[in-house]
């Protein structure tokens, strides 16, 4: 499976300030990649299912990494386990409780399976607080054997100090760190580079996936609506909880909101709860497989081929043997698709994208089959295959909050679970690159970024309780992916589209990259001035000696830094002047002993431009 561009964001979205310690920035998007540095314990206990741990933080946060030996659910009994989290606050035992004897003046004990909390007073009196008013953030949120959580230290009153830890298991007995781990809490931070909201340089077809909670007839989420569909003005549409709307009612809206020219919005809608709405034609749609409506859409206009695009929403909660049935179901068909014969053939190449609202809780099969086209039940939906055109597997999308580190796309907070990722994209990279991914939970946004994309801070759950997730894609190969100078950026995206400059370097932001710009045109770059002569690129002649600054590097060869280059008491262009004249081969001007089109240059930049 090749890589896709996944967005410029992507290649890199932090920027780093390390105060005070060293920490490891983390993002909570089921990628473990940014653990490796962080402070990190491995299990000396045997007898429990944990063998790894590590913990990072920032002045906001406290950050949380576990790996088990067998796979687990963490925040459910799916797959039982009795994991419990246990923090002394200020790392002082006569504080707090002495849970289960395991020494430490617990303040907080979470328990994952049950999704509950226990605080304790300096004195050790228990109380017990709804898991959400902590702000802990976990994912993935379906089972694994890997996991990372996030604690708001404000909720908590987490202060600056040591942080003792044990990561606990009530049936086991098994602890790590054994007798705890301690973490200095510091005050380090680092700004998370947020995501434009508009579409990517070379998108060709935005797509979104969005579970609008039946709130599209209501007047008050139709305002939050309209303005972040607005914001993000997608092409194709996956819809879900649509149930109470008619296909007519959301084109309607649709055209209001956002008005195209000639046709207006395609709108379908399946028996169930979903919709697809295009600003292509919808050439067919299959309604009648489970939770889930692909439809073949009609972009060949733009990429030569269709698309086929599914909106989707999956059993939800403690489904899980239905979550995998309907899975399977989906991926029979595109399977189905993808071979020459039977109900539906899309041509070879075709983009796939299928998303929506998975409701990933509970166990992993169903995302693990939509992705590598492992099918659980064989006897009733057929043989495994490689559901990518490159005989890979399909990718899914980070799709990370445009504003914060971490990737939920539900949240609730009166629930009694915790945000999570929910909301899904998942692509046939091998006929698509993706070029920007997000999604949006508009409270995250500054008062800036609000006024610049006209939305509110509220907009995200006045809309609904899940967040839209976002795509955009470029057909792999296609015209605005063309890289002429193959150095790592499009055409269309390039500053110097026929010169290989990967750095896309512009000092003076005219748009133009430093290594095929000569802004003050003295005929040296902007890039070899700055990086090699040391010259002012805008200035021609940044002695003042009376030659242009390519002049002296590239014909006479004297120093572009130096007024009097050889120290004679006449300038150089005055030297050059002279020698042209008293020179036993008249008009020699760079000593070569011959007379030619360059020594004609040379007396040109003498008297041209210069005074």
């Amino acid at each position: 499976m090749k890589y896709s561009i996944s967005t410029l964001f992507t290649a890199c979205f932090l920027v780093i300030s390390y105060v005070l310690s060293a920490q490891s920035p983390i993002t909570l998007n089921s990628n473990f990649e940014d653990w490796a540095t962080a402070q990190s314990w491995t299990s000396s206990t045997g007898g429990g299912n944990i063998n790894k741990v590590a913990i990072s933080h920032t002045s906001e946060w406290v950050y949380f990494y576990i790996k088990t030996t067998n796979e687990v659910a963490l925040d459910e009994f799916t797959l039982p386990n009795s994991i419990q989290l246990v923090l002394d606050f200020d790392n002082d035992p006569t504080t707090g409780s002495n849970y289960q004897g395991l020494g430490l003046g617990a303040e907080l004990v979470i328990d994952l399976p049950s999704r509950s909390a226990t605080l304790f007073s300096s004195s050790g009196n228990p109380s017990g607080p709804a898991i959400n008013s902590l702000g802990l953030h976990i994912s993935p949120t379906y089972s694994a054997f890997e996991f990372e959580l996030a604690l708001d230290r404000s909720l908590v009153n987490m202060a600056d100090g040591d942080l003792k830890f044990v990561w606990y298991e009530s049936a086991s007995g098994a602890e790590i760190p054994s007798g705890g781990g301690i973490h200095a809490l510091t005050s380090f931070n680092y700004s998370v580079v947020t995501t434009p909201l508009e579409k990517a340089v070379g998108t060709e077809i935005r797509v979104a996936f969005w579970n609008v909670n039946r709130r599209l007839d209501q007047a008050g989420a139709q305002n939050a609506i309209e303005r972040i569909l607005l914001a993000t003005q997608p092409d194709i549409v996956g819809f879900s909880e649509v149930d109470d709307v008619s296909a007519s009612y959301v084109a309607g809206l649709l055209d209001g909101w956002l008005p195209l020219d000639g046709a207006g919005w395609q709108v379908v809608k399946d028996d169930y709860d979903l919709m697809i709405a295009s600003r292509f034609p919808i050439a067919s749609t299959y309604p009648t497989i489970d939770r889930q409506m692909p439809g073949v859409i009609s972009t060949e206009s733009v990429w030569g081929v269709p698309m086929l695009f599914t909106s989707s929403h999956l059993k939800c909660c403690s489904g899980d043997a239905l979550r995998q049935q309907q899975a399977d179901e989906y991926m029979a068909f595109q399977r189905d698709a993808m071979t020459v014969g039977g109900s539906i053939d899309i041509p070879s190449g075709s983009p796939i994208v299928y998303g929506g609202d998975l409701n990933m809780v509970g166990l992993s099969g169903p995302i693990n089959t939509l992705k590598t086209g492992n099918i659980s039940d064989n006897d009733q939906f057929g043989i495994d295959f490689s559901p990518d055109w490159d005989g890979s597997s399909m990718v899914e999308l980070d799709a990370r909050l445009s504003d914060r580190a971490m990737d939920y796309t539900w949240r609730n907070d009166g629930s009694a679970y915790m945000p999570g990722k929910l909301d899904y994209i998942i692509v046939s990279d091998a006929a698509v690159n993706v070029l920007r991914q997000y999604s949006l939970q508009t409270s995250d946004l500054s008062a800036a970024r609000l006024e610049q994309y006209g939305l509110l801070a509220n907009d995200d759950l006045d809309a609904s309780d899940h967040f839209i997730v976002i795509a955009d894609l470029a057909l792999v190969g296609g015209v605005s992916q063309n890289d002429a100078d193959a150095d790592g950026i499009i055409d269309v995206a390039d500053n110097c589209p026929n010169l290989s400059n990967s750095d896309q370097a512009d000092f003076n932001l005219d748009g133009l990259g430093d290594a095929c710009s000569d802004a003050d045109l003295d005929g040296l770059t902007d890039e070899i001035e700055l990086q090699i002569t040391n010259t002012d690129p805008l200035i021609q002649d940044t002695d003042g000696d009376g030659l242009t600054d390519g002049i002296e590097v590239s014909l006479f060869l004297t120093d572009p830094l130096l007024y009097d280059t050889d120290q004679n008491g006449n300038s150089d262009a005055e030297d050059l002047v002279l020698y042209i004249w008293s020179s036993p081969c008249t008009g020699d001007a760079n000593y070569d002993g011959s007379v030619t089109v360059e020594d004609l240059l040379i007396l040109l930049s003498v008297f041209g431009g210069i005074c």
